[in-house]
């Protein structure tokens, strides 16, 4: 699986419906500014000339800023402009060698931020803690932590350079022979750290020792939670490889095993229960952390990331209301957080990151859950904010198209007849799929056949070696699902099953290729287009071909009602083997 795949929906950044110096994820409370170079200014505030550690001002705007590589930051613009402990983040904060109480705050409200993806807010609380006692190794060693990579986006060698100074600097400070200069625990924490930002251009190869080195530590130390969880965290992250099809599945199984035994312990573990969903989304098993998903929220209210994140589960367990739910609750959030920040409305929140994440993984529990109310709510600004674009990758186009389907699937025809042309080639597609739905819910067929006829075939150019980029290979191949999907819809419409059969089974046969399922953050497409197979059988008379096929539909989205309605059905037809 390829890195990107992980948490397809952060590529939303890159699309224009978040700000592209936005592109790492967090966000929630805090101050507007965006992006500073890299974690160069940060370093040279958090060490002075003569060695002594010091942190910048959280009170001016640029201090935190950690703008990683390729346009991804830690931006998520939670900075309070005075040093602020943010409450209602969830846990994960640990005592640490210091004689400064305040300092001692930061650092565990730095940890609990961190894992709860508020990075900026995470890297000006360190500093804060470092500010506040800059004897302190553990703060430094909260500063390196929270700088660097993450589940999501990696660091480049240029940027853990920087890092490394951090963590040497920790070392030092461990080492001395000084009241509260450090424990074991803490060396073996500042040890392990080096590693990952140790020299070399093969960064992936530094996260796997990272996490080896850890797995250590935590064989070291079998009851800290807080040790195990960092370990997964480090296991997670070396998991993935960019560009790569798969990932390590020893790597995630260790994971998980470790967050079980977290969570055994300590139920209510936030940052446990976030890896711990992830964790169990890739490896195919989401049920596991149901009974965890269901408390996250209500354990860290004010990080919009971790109330979203029960829908990673939720969706994939087939309760498809909650997971609408729980992202509309996300999305208000955020949208108080933009009030605060005085961002113009209704615009101003979209420069939120994760905030079209929220949105569009809201619309695909709406959707599957028959929520009109919730979808509409959350599509009409996703398409106005979309159709205005000028540019945007690709794969950005075809996440952003879940607007359209969700206008096409709950909105008045008229209102979607009446849609503005978008810019964006692939959203233009989008456009044209909707409109063909509205037309067959009219009974304009000959519109629809006409809407079908300008959903281009192709739109990405190939190169000179004849073939097109790998990013538009699932953008190119929504556009076959989409034709497929309203060609059988225009066929169920005449009458003609198994013509609607053969459409839909085109369709569905490309959504469910691993290229195209990879992007199941939620799902690129709405739906099992096998339900509609499974339909058209039906109504074909192939009572036998159409419980199969409802039931693989349910195999790829568990508890689905439509597919439930058409196997019950099918099995009502079916005569009985006594």
């Amino acid at each position: 699986m390829r890195k990107a795949a992980f948490h397809s929906i952060v590529g939303l950044a890159l699309l224009g419906l978040a700000s592209p110096m936005l592109a790492q994820v967090g966000h929630d409370l805090g101050s507007r500014d965006t992006r500073t170079p890299a974690a160069g200014k940060l370093l040279s505030e958090a060490q002075t000339a003569d060695g002594k550690a010091r942190a910048a001002d959280p009170g001016h705007g640029d201090h935190a800023d950690h703008a990683a590589v390729d346009g991804h930051s830690h931006d998520d613009n939670t900075v309070p402009k005075v040093p602020t402990l943010l409450k209602g983040y969830g846990n994960g904060g640990f005592g640490v060698s210091t004689s400064v109480p305040q300092a001692q705050a930061f650092f565990s409200n730095g940890m609990e931020l961190g894992a709860a993806f508020a990075h900026k807010a995470a890297i000006a609380a360190m500093g804060e803690a470092v500010k506040l006692d800059p004897a302190c190794a553990m703060c430094l060693w909260g500063l390196a932590l929270v700088s660097g990579p993450t589940i999501n986006y990696g660091s480049e060698p240029k940027e853990r350079a920087q890092l490394l100074v951090l963590a040497r600097k920790a070392k030092a400070l461990a080492a001395k022979a000084l009241p509260g200069a450090g424990t074991p625990r803490e060396r073996d924490l500042i040890d392990a750290l080096l590693v990952r930002y140790l020299p070399g251009k093969d960064v992936h190869a530094r996260d796997v020792a990272y996490a080896a080195a850890m797995q250590t530590v935590a064989a070291r130390y079998p009851a800290d939670n807080e040790i195990a969880v960092l370990t997964a965290d480090a296991l997670m992250v070396s998991a993935f490889v960019e560009d790569a099809d798969e990932f390590d599945h020893e790597a995630i199984d260790a994971a998980i095993a470790l967050l079980e035994q977290v969570l055994e312990r300590a139920p209510e573990h936030t940052p446990a229960i976030h890896f711990y969903i992830h964790a169990t989304e890739v490896s195919g098993e989401p049920a596991r952390a149901e009974r965890f998903a269901d408390r996250l929220a209500d354990l860290a209210p004010n990080a919009s990331h971790l109330v979203h994140m029960p829908s990673h589960t939720f969706f994939w367990v087939g309760r498809y209301q909650d997971a609408a739910d729980t992202n509309w609750r996300a999305v208000e959030i955020g949208k108080a957080n933009a009030r605060r920040l005085g961002m113009p409305e209704p615009k101003g929140v979209w420069d939120l990151p994760y905030h079209a994440h929220n949105v569009i993984f809201g619309l695909g529990g709406a959707m599957m859950a028959g929520d009109s109310r919730t979808a509409l709510n959350l599509a009409r600004p996703l398409v106005e904010r979309s159709a205005a674009r000028d540019e945007a990758e690709p794969f950005s186009q075809m996440l952003a198209a879940a607007g359209y389907f969700a206008m096409a699937r709950f909105d008045d025809p008229a209102a979607v007849l009446a849609l503005a042309e978008p810019n964006l080639p692939y959203l233009k597609a989008a456009r044209r799929y909707a409109r063909g739905e509205a037309m067959v819910w009219l009974r304009d067929l000959a519109g629809a056949k006409a809407e079908l006829a300008a959903i281009p075939a192709q739109v990405a150019k190939k190169g000179k070696d004849g073939t097109i980029d790998r990013d538009a290979h699932a953008p190119e191949q929504m556009l076959g699902i989409t034709r497929g999907v309203l060609k059988g819809r225009i066929a169920m419409a005449e009458g003609r099953y198994k013509d609607a059969a053969k459409a839909f089974t085109t369709a569905a046969d490309i959504e469910e290729t691993k290229d195209f399922m990879q992007f199941s953050d939620p799902p690129a497409f709405w739906y099992p287009v096998r339900r509609d197979v499974a339909a058209a059988l039906l109504a074909a008379g192939d009572a036998a071909g159409a419980r199969a096929a409802a039931e693989e539909a349910l195999r790829l989205r568990p508890r689905d009602a439509v597919a439930e309605d058409v196997l019950r059905r099918a099995e009502g037809m079916i005569p009985s083997a006594h």
